[in-house]
């Protein structure tokens, strides 16, 4: 045996206490979770779900489907859509594979919880250690005094030791903080910040030792962060920006002749393979061709659903959305220790945990940093102060950010500019929509700094580590952790049985938070479905599901649930009959499952009514939560169709790219009006290949280009005015998809009346 055997016994002792005892605290901050493993979630009923049926759609998507996990017509029939692995939490999903095979779904979504906050907490333990054992910490004879009470320092021969505990209560402070618990409940994408700290560790490592190792690691680090949340990564790209103005900095306060000399000192370092700027082009090209498949995904995404993908919000929805200048300073509704407080609350800040106002709720206001760590810090960055000032700098750069574009100042807006109305025209930046989420960097870089300060403290009383580590966790603790049933009706177990291809109608669907439950049943029966709820629901799909008048998918059930208010009359109801067949078939409706335990008794009647006398559905299963009902098998397909483009019975035939109101107009006769790019028109399928346009042209010898399934079929030229154009189309699909590519943002302006397949 070598003599390094015991210190490597040693080590490994330690990193295995550490990951032991973060998962410890993990399960008593999740309590009772732990009792509840196999049938419930941790998370309050909303975006959680959608979490939850990404993780499963990943895994069905992949091993079942053979679909592409990122965007598919499983969601939004027959449009399509991206999922939610797209911009949230895809790593962890694909990750969890194996777990979802050997456990399921439930088990699975709490194991990857719990992983990410031990992960998270390991990571900062290690980032501790390197930083806080880099201050070069020497205590020696240093006193502090306030008022009449006095903290006196002396050396102590457990230095190492106590560099590893502080580092330990960094990292409870950022993985057990208000807010990243608060996330925990809904937004797991912000959840899974398992990764950060391991990136800043590795982008100090590469800026301050030679060698291409570290950049490397770096780069594979910022990575792993895009492929778990786009704003997460933002905020590393702020963070690194930062950093390399700090390095700079502080290289030039050294020397402050290199400032004359910049030039010659890029060069030289620019010629040295070892050098700084190689190092960072490492990082960043590392990070860039790993991030490669994810950004191909995101342009294709683009590419379907147009430059208005991404919409970036007007300042007043950021205003609306910032925290106060209290926000960090004030307990948090969800507190278990403050709740029942005399603790200071003002309106739109804070609020007791029973407050009626659910905003209040939100996971992004958990913003309360607590006492502790406020304390922790002041005294870390007192007696360290240069030291600290990058950790220093960062906290107060994304506080400010956080604050939004304008300041708001105990409840009120004072109209005073903040940083955020400047950077966020940037672009991705400016997709951070809620300023609020940059304070995930504030409880990150704070609780470096309380690492530092605990330091200081176990210098003086080592004992100290156990009523710091207890009063951070009970300030932030959120008990009894709030958990969800995961129950899966016994109903899609036996619709997966079918193995035909089907849709299936979930009702209700027009309401988000259940429109997010009731997608995780997918996982189940793996059957498409029609409206869903996603992390990003572009325009044109948001529209299609609920905006437009088409009787029976949209505007009778939306009427029906709530959605929408008034009353489904007697003329609305002879139109869904006439055209029942047709939308039938043409969503390949087989099965609705109603929730009666997300409606009131009256919706039930109604909808259960409406299903069988109207859409002449037969219940074919019913249990204490669900009824199910299957329609009628669709005829055999058409070999003629005619819409007319004036009626929104054919509304459901449009896919992207159309100007649904008003309608257009042009000499006299009534159509809809093609938008610039690619107009969809969903077909279905026929024998016949001659499919007949109604078209309007403003000008003469303007083209349109035509695609059938994604194939060149023919290019257009018009005539002004209303004409018919005959295209030769393969109709073989059950639904085919005919595409319109026009430039009709410039003079040319084209309106489809009618299309005919004769």
């Amino acid at each position: 045996m070598s003599r390094s055997s015991p210190s490597l016994f040693f080590l490994r002792l330690e990193h295995v206490g550490v990951l032991a005892a973060y998962a410890v605290i993990a399960l008593a901050s999740s309590f009772p979770l732990i009792t509840q493993f196999g049938d419930r979630i941790a998370g309050v009923d909303g975006d959680v779900w959608s979490y939850l049926w990404a993780m499963g759609w990943a895994r069905v998507s992949v091993l079942n489907l053979g679909a592409n996990p990122f965007h598919t017509d499983y969601v939004y029939y027959p449009l399509g859509g991206a999922t939610q692995l797209l911009w949230g939490a895809a790593l962890p999903s694909f990750a969890s594979f194996p777990l979802q095979l050997a456990f399921g779904l439930a088990p699975t979504f709490n194991l990857v919880y719990l992983a990410a906050s031990v992960v998270t907490g390991y990571g900062m333990y290690l980032l501790g250690k390197q930083e806080i054992g880099s201050w070069k910490l020497e205590v020696g004879n240093w006193k502090l005094e306030v008022g009449g009470w006095k903290l006196e320092v002396g050396n102590s021969k457990f230095g190492a030791t106590n560099v590893k505990l502080a580092a330990f209560v960094a990292g409870v402070a950022f993985t057990f903080s208000a807010l990243r618990l608060g996330y925990g409940l809904a937004f797991t994408n912000l959840f899974h910040t398992e990764f950060i700290p391991f990136y800043v560790l590795f982008l100090f490592k590469a800026t301050r030792a030679r060698g291409w190792k570290n950049a490397l690691l770096a780069g594979f680090w910022f990575a792993c962060n895009v492929y778990v949340d786009f704003q997460i990564a933002a905020f590393l790209a702020l963070l690194t920006a930062v950093w390399f103005v700090f390095v700079a900095v502080r290289a030039i306060a050294r020397d402050p002749k290199r400032l004359r000399r910049v030039g010659d000192l890029i060069r030289a370092e620019a010629k040295n393979p070892s050098g700084l700027l190689p190092r960072w082009l490492v990082m960043l090209t590392t990070a860039g061709i790993l991030v490669l498949p994810m950004l191909g995904m995101v342009l294709n995404d683009f590419a379907i659903e147009g430059g208005n993908y991404i919409r970036v919000y007007p300042l007043k929805y950021s205003a609306e959305r910032s925290y106060d200048a209290f926000a960090y300073f004030l307990p948090n509704a969800r507190s278990a220790l403050y709740q029942n407080l005399p603790a200071p609350k003002i309106e739109n800040i804070n609020a007791s945990i029973t407050t009626p106002d659910e905003s209040e709720m939100s996971p992004d206001r958990q913003s309360f940093l607590g006492i502790t760590l406020l304390a922790l810090a002041i005294v870390g960055v007192i007696r360290f102060r240069r030291a600290l000032w990058f950790w220093l700098s960062v906290t107060l750069v994304f506080a400010l950010l956080s604050l939004g574009p304008v300041l708001h100042f105990a409840g009120t807006n004072t109209g005073i500019p903040m940083p955020f109305a400047l950077i966020n025209p940037i672009p991705i930046l400016n997709n951070i929509r809620i300023p609020m989420r940059y304070g995930l960097i504030v409880f990150f870089g704070a609780s470096m700094l309380a690492g530092a300060g605990a330091y200081v403290l176990l210098q003086w009383r080592r004992w100290l580590i156990a009523p710091i580590l207890a009063l951070l966790l009970v300030e932030t603790a959120v008990l009894p952790y709030p958990t969800l049933e995961f129950h899966v009706p016994r109903v899609y177990a036996q619709i997966a049985q079918s193995p035909n291809d089907a849709t299936v109608l979930e009702i209700p669907s027009f309401n988000w938070r259940y429109a997010a439950k009731n997608e995780t049943y997918q996982v189940v029966h793996q059957k498409r479905i029609l409206r869903a709820y996603t992390n990003r629901i572009a325009p044109d799909i948001a529209e299609y599901f609920n905006l437009r008048q088409t009787p029976i998918v949209v505007r009778s059930l939306r009427i029906l649930e709530g959605a929408e208010k008034g009353v489904l009359t007697q003329e609305e109801i002879a139109q869904d009959h006439a055209v029942l067949e047709d939308t039938l078939a043409f969503f390949n409706l087989r099965y609705a499952v109603m929730h009666r335990d997300q409606l009131s008794a009256e919706r039930i009647t109604q909808i259960d009514a409406y299903l069988r006398d109207v859409l002449r559905a037969q219940v074919f299963y019913k249990d204490d939560t669900v009824t199910a009902y299957q329609f009628a098998d669709s005829p055999a397909p058409k070999q003629t169709l005619a819409l007319d483009l004036a009626n929104n019975a054919t509304l459901m035939y449009l896919g992207r790219g159309w100007q649904i109101e008003p309608l257009a107009d042009a000499d006299g006769t009534p159509g809809r009006y093609l938008e610039s790019g690619a107009s969809e028109i969903y077909l279905p399928q026929s024998a016949l290949t001659r499919v007949e346009l109604y078209l309007h042209s403003t000008r003469t010898n303007s083209e349109i280009r035509t695609q059938g399934n994604d194939k060149d079929v023919s290019t257009i030229s018009t005539q002004q005015g209303w004409q018919t154009y005959p295209l030769a189309l393969s109709l073989p699909n059950r639904l085919n998809l005919l595409r319109l590519v026009s430039n009709s943002g410039s003079d040319d302006l084209f309106a489809l009346g009618a299309l005919e397949i004769k």
